[in-house]
């Protein structure tokens, strides 16, 4: 049974990778609301929704031995619970904060460029206000510019994670509210004026 639900995710992200919306920059940090990083703006009704905390184009070849952040929401939402990837310890004392050890890196074997870090389980109350996601550091940080990072499981050295929305105050992911990722939209006359 676990063979096929790893060959379901592999073929969704493979699949989806053509039009994967994943920051482009190395060693950034998210959330999103499919396992290969395709999706952070949706609409969903009330109830528990999952999410995922991905490490995009980790810069770390042997995969990531640890990390640190904060995960924060604002809007009609409750986390009901988060689900680590790996052995890992948790030695973090504030909620949802997460300075995190790995018994063994954590890597995506199909060269896919995301490492799943965190489930995240939370329950929307209603759908009158947008739920934003929010990453930040730690209280007791690791790097002295006080922000995410990660341990390099090849060399254990720390290396610094950037929001893929570009800082600790813009949402990396929204439910039932603007996307935190901008797009650009193009008029008709644009796009004819391309084939002119």
């Amino acid at each position: 049974m676990k063979q096929v639900v790893i060959a379901l995710i592999l073929v969704t992200c493979v699949a989806g990778y053509a039009q994967a919306v994943l920051d482009p920059d190395e060693d950034g940090i998210g959330v999103y609301f499919d396992p290969c990083g395709g999706s952070n703006c949706v609409d969903l009704g009330p109830g528990e929704q999952l999410a995922y905390l991905l490490i995009t184009h980790p810069s770390a070849p042997m995969g990531v031995a640890g990390w640190e952040c904060s995960v924060n929401l604002e809007g009609p939402v409750g986390f009901t619970f988060f689900e680590l990837e790996g052995q890992n310890i948790n030695i973090a004392s504030l909620p949802g904060e997460f300075i995190v050890g790995l018994s063994e890196p954590l890597i995506n074997p199909y060269s896919f460029p995301v490492v799943v870090i965190a489930q995240i389980h939370v329950n929307v109350l209603d759908t009158s206000a947008p739920v934003d996601f929010y990453i930040g550091s730690t209280y007791f940080h690791s790097l002295p510019n006080k922000v995410p990072a990660y341990v390099d499981g090849g060399t254990g050295k720390l290396k610094e994670l950037r929001q893929s929305t570009g800082g600790p105050d813009f949402p990396v992911a929204s439910i039932n509210g603007n996307c935190a990722v901008a797009t650009e939209t193009e008029t008709w006359g644009g796009i004819q004026a391309l084939y002119h």
